[in-house]
């Protein structure tokens, strides 16, 4: 629900489960405009009924900063190097996703003003001595959410899939370490219609996993 929240799911502030989730409280979801439904209970520990995915979230304002330099992996402490450079501009990073020769980090736009920016890439040319820089603006950011989706050999085919009937193009994807989360980077523009498509997608196979429940254990697998 963290993740879901800090990546733009604004019912709930991404700080907000703290103390419910310390203490074991279970939350209710309710729909305003549906009060009698049930809703969505967020608990500790959930059922696996209906596959990894839990929400999809999506959110704009993103800046990509590219570095390239050729043996970028046998430069030992170049990623700190790059972070202390942003830390020292007041500058906080959002993901990080790299290459042998080559390191991305995703910031927000409204961190970079224009002088900001021009000294940035002066630092990291002249400091670092990277072969190539840019920045690019204008990114936005749609993040997959669940439990155990690495563990899942169709679900990031299902996802691509997805965002490619949509006619989107894929900068950047990114898996987060914690096996919750699947980020992919994209244009502004192309967000909602990205959105429309995966939640399409993962929510008729859903359906179709209604109908044909293959039991593991207590568990139910996708078809």
């Amino acid at each position: 629900m963290r993740e879901l929240s800090y990546s733009g799911f604004s019912v709930f502030h991404d700080e907000a489960l703290i103390p419910a989730f310390n203490k074991n409280i279970p939350v209710c979801i309710k729909n305003t405009n549906e009060p009698a439904a049930p809703g969505t209970m967020i608990v500790a520990e959930k059922e696996e009924h209906n596959g990894p995915v839990v929400g999809i979230a999506s959110d704009k304002g993103f800046s990509s900063i590219y570095v390239g330099k050729y043996l970028m992996n046998r430069e030992l402490g170049f990623g700190r190097n790059l972070l202390n450079i942003l830390v020292e501009e007041g500058v906080s990073f959002e993901h990080a996703p790299s290459g042998i020769d080559s390191m991305s980090v995703i910031v927000r736009s409204d961190q970079l003003t224009e002088k900001k920016e021009e000294r940035l890439l002066r630092r990291i040319k002249q400091e670092l001595n990277v072969d190539n820089i840019d920045i690019n603006h204008n990114l936005g950011m749609v993040v997959i959410v669940g439990e155990g989706m690495s563990r899942r050999v169709n679900v990031a085919a299902i996802a691509t899939t997805a965002i490619a009937k949509a006619g989107v193009n894929i900068q950047m994807i990114n898996q987060g370490s914690s096996d919750v989360s699947m980020m992919f980077g994209i244009r502004e523009e192309d967000i909602d219609q990205t959105v429309h498509s995966l939640y399409q997608d993962f929510l008729s196979r859903l359906c179709q996993l209604d109908k044909n429940k293959k039991a593991v254990g207590t568990k139910y697998v996708l078809i």
